[in-house]
């Protein structure tokens, strides 16, 4: 995987855009929830100056990866198609609290040296189920505990006796 870095505030400003691919198997991280490493993901990194004329980058990306399920352990076909707004502020400080937060925004400190692989690999991350599980797999989960008796269903017999 190349590395690729920006200057996230001067690539905003600008209103500089790149895009690329990206194969899933050149996210590290994710390694241990991926089922096959084929494939390719679309980004898209835009810069400008939202309404308020905060500096900000908008990132888009598509694909499908094929995740672990967590039951059969087979392979469970995802899609991602995301858009985040990064508004860039020049310190930590200057981040909102979370109660004046707006939840379609998240903050970047500026960074002159911003990696762009490292930005989309956290994005992905975070997009990701908690747990991976097919619709079938799940419904036999669900199904098994409604069918399970409690072993304390037992003991609530002999106290009333």
């Amino acid at each position: 995987m190349k590395e690729q870095t920006i200057n996230s505030l001067e690539f905003a400003q600008e209103s500089h855009e790149i895009h690329g691919t990206i194969a899933p198997r050149d996210l590290v991280r994710l390694k241990d929830v991926l089922f096959a490493t084929d494939g390719e993901l679309k980004y898209r990194l835009q810069g400008k100056a939202n309404s308020s004329s905060a500096p900000e980058i908008s990132m888009q990306i598509q694909g499908e990866l094929q995740l672990i399920c967590q039951r059969c352990m087979g392979p469970l076909n995802y899609t991602i198609d995301t858009v985040t707004r990064f508004v860039i502020v020049a310190d930590e400080d200057k981040i909102p609290a979370p109660e004046h937060d707006q939840d379609d925004v998240d903050y970047l400190v500026a960074d002159p040296r911003l990696d762009v692989m490292a930005l989309v690999e956290d994005e992905i991350l975070l997009g990701l189920p908690m747990v991976s599980l097919h619709q079938s797999c799940d419904a036999i989960a669900t199904e098994t505990k409604e069918q399970k008796e409690s072993p304390f269903k037992v003991l609530q017999g002999l106290k009333f006796k």
